[in-house]
């Protein structure tokens, strides 16, 4: 570990395995110490097969959603391409460059932002305004990786307006838990205490509130509260035991 730090200090990058534990210790994410590389053919070829598994799963290439969008109106199909292209998008969080991930998020999420102004019934309407908050929350996150903090809290805020307005527990969840690990990594350990425990009474019910327990955890710890550090895991280990595992964590 020594070794690997002062390999850190010279300005060379830490081996792959000593990154996350790096991180860890900062209390933040691998990304957000070390950039992720140049677009390589490997880029690309993930590029190729998440639009293979979008139009597999909607029966729709990413050209025609976009003209799609263009309509007066929109249909279920169209939703349901926007959603299935939201959640691959955000599964490659871990792994995209943050600049490509940060450009394609706020493309997606004006589109879907736009599609206010259309003809939608009331449950389209819910479900445009709960894409639009899922999206918010992932190029937040990128942003704040970026290092643009206000811009990240901004757009957290923009999630959560958008989960109110939509009735959406989940995204309101996440807005909070990014709330904490925002306090979290810049040393407000009472803040983060205060945005797990608003996250957790707004979505108790779903996984997010595994997360939240997590960073309450965290930040118990770092208070020295041994006990508080117990119940906060208690609380995250009953949820986790409720729930399945998610297809895409």
């Amino acid at each position: 570990m020594v070794r690997q730090w002062k390999r850190w200090e010279s300005g060379q990058t830490p081996n792959d395995f000593y990154q996350p534990i790096i991180a860890a210790l900062f209390g933040t994410v691998t990304h957000a110490l070390f950039p992720a590389p140049a677009r390589r053919d490997g880029d690309r070829d993930r590029d190729r097969d998440r639009d293979r598994e979008i139009l597999a799963a909607s029966g729709m290439e990413t050209l025609e959603i976009v003209s799609r969008l263009n309509r007066s109106d929109v249909d279920n199909a169209t939703l349901d391409a926007l959603r299935i292209t939201a959640d691959r998008l955000a599964s490659e969080y871990p792994f995209m460059p943050r600049e490509q991930l940060l450009i394609e998020g706020r493309q997606w999420l004006r589109r879907v932002v736009g599609l206010h102004t259309k003809s939608l019934t009331l449950a389209q309407h819910r479900e445009v305004l709960a894409l639009s908050g899922w999206l918010a929350l992932l190029v937040g996150c990128v942003e704040y990786d970026t290092g643009d903090r206000h811009a990240a809290e901004s757009t957290r805020q923009a999630a959560l307006s958008l989960a109110t307005e939509a009735d959406h527990a989940e995204v309101a969840g996440w807005a909070h838990e990014m709330r904490a690990w925002f306090a979290l990594t810049t040393g407000d350990y009472r803040g983060v205490i205060a945005a797990a425990q608003a996250g957790a009474e707004k979505a108790r019910h779903h996984g997010v509130a595994v997360q939240l327990a997590g960073q309450e955890a965290k930040a118990w710890a770092r208070i020295g509260d041994r006990r508080q550090v117990e119940v906060a895991l208690d609380k995250g280990a009953a949820v986790a035991r409720r729930d399945a595992v998610p297809r895409e964590p």
